[in-house]
């Protein structure tokens, strides 16, 4: 059984994130972290049943009280890197779902990462469409001169411009070689 707790849980992705884990074997949800619903059962806050977890404010005391084998991180760029260190200090696996992370600050974590041989993940987005999105603009890109990125949102995006468009435009550059 795989351990996971979701930092960000009280947020659109965690409560989603929540419920993914929540469904599924071989996964146990062991804690819950965010800043805000302290207190919430976040099973039925993602409208998946009560869990029997509820959100606790204090990162690392839960990773030291779960021992999780694994953290999905969707918080903010003002906490996603302390957290990711600190996973890795604890030697949980990070799973991060999170933009607004620098280049330094990426390499900065790939780096502690390896050193302490504890693998992980950092996705400017986890959907299929997103990323097969940003495979083919950079493609396309080759073959028109001017590009746009044009984004959609939801009243409650936090991030703009997104990191997924931030993503497909560093994808853009780097498949043109400028």
């Amino acid at each position: 059984m795989i351990k996971v707790i979701v930092t960000g849980a009280y947020g659109k992705m965690g409560r989603e994130v929540v419920k993914s884990v929540l469904r599924t074997e071989d996964i146990e949800l062991v804690g819950a972290v965010d800043a805000v619903g302290e207190g919430t059962d976040v099973g039925a806050l993602a409208e998946a049943g009560s869990s029997g977890i509820v959100i606790e404010k204090d990162l690392e005391e839960v990773l030291t009280r779960v021992r999780p084998d694994v953290a999905v991180d969707f918080t903010g760029p003002h906490s996603v890197y302390h957290n990711a260190m600190l996973y890795l200090k604890q030697r949980v696996r990070p799973v991060i779902g999170t933009t607004g992370l620098s280049p330094e600050q990426i390499n900065d974590i790939v780096s502690y990462s390896e050193n302490l041989g504890v693998g992980g993940l950092i996705a400017p987005n986890v959907a299929i469409g997103a990323l097969l999105m940003m495979k083919f603009a950079a493609e396309a890109s080759r073959h028109f001169p001017h590009v746009e990125i044009i984004e959609l949102h939801h009243d409650q995006k936090l991030d703009a411009p997104s990191g997924t468009a931030i993503k497909t435009a560093e994808a853009i550059i780097e498949q043109r070689g400028t």
